[in-house]
């Protein structure tokens, strides 16, 4: 049976489109003017930085004047003793929990050995239970000491 031809390969693409402006311009109207014609139509000049006008200062009595406020608000802040500042000693729990934890577990452990018959086997699981268990309630609680 001789192979059949391959039918030609497809070729995707995406098709010419007319695009139709809807907000055409009815008539035409004259540029927007520049930075520098708008610097001139002002009475400055862009390039002159001596003919440029001062900025307003801010007038005596106005209520709106940020700088006021914020002396107003300052005084009153001290007038009633806000800005002292009391730092208090929190007492930290974590070494009455360190110990907790400790001789609680070390006690369950003694606790079982004693409960169940004593003999040595028991006694070395107990002794390797004691020491794998303090050595790794006191890694843990230094790693957590140590980040905070």
């Amino acid at each position: 049976m001789p192979d059949e031809p391959d039918p030609p390969r497809k070729v995707y693409g995406f098709k010419a489109r007319d695009f139709k402006r809807d907000n055409a311009p009815a008539s035409v109207e004259p540029p927007l003017p520049t930075a520098k014609e708008l610097a001139m139509l002002a009475g400055t000049s862009p390039v002159d930085p001596s003919r440029r006008k001062a900025a307003p200062t801010a007038k005596a009595s106005d209520p709106n004047d940020v700088y006021t406020v914020l002396r107003e608000n300052r005084a009153s802040a001290a007038k009633h003793g806000l800005n002292e500042v009391e730092i208090k000693k929190i007492k930290s729990r974590r070494k009455r929990d360190f110990w907790l934890v400790l001789v609680g577990g070390n006690l369950a452990i003694i606790g079982a050995v004693v409960l169940t018959s004593i003999n040595v086997v028991t006694v070395i699981f107990g002794l390797a239970g004691l020491i794998v268990f303090s050595l790794s309630v006191s890694w843990i609680m230094w790693q957590v000491m140590d980040r905070y």
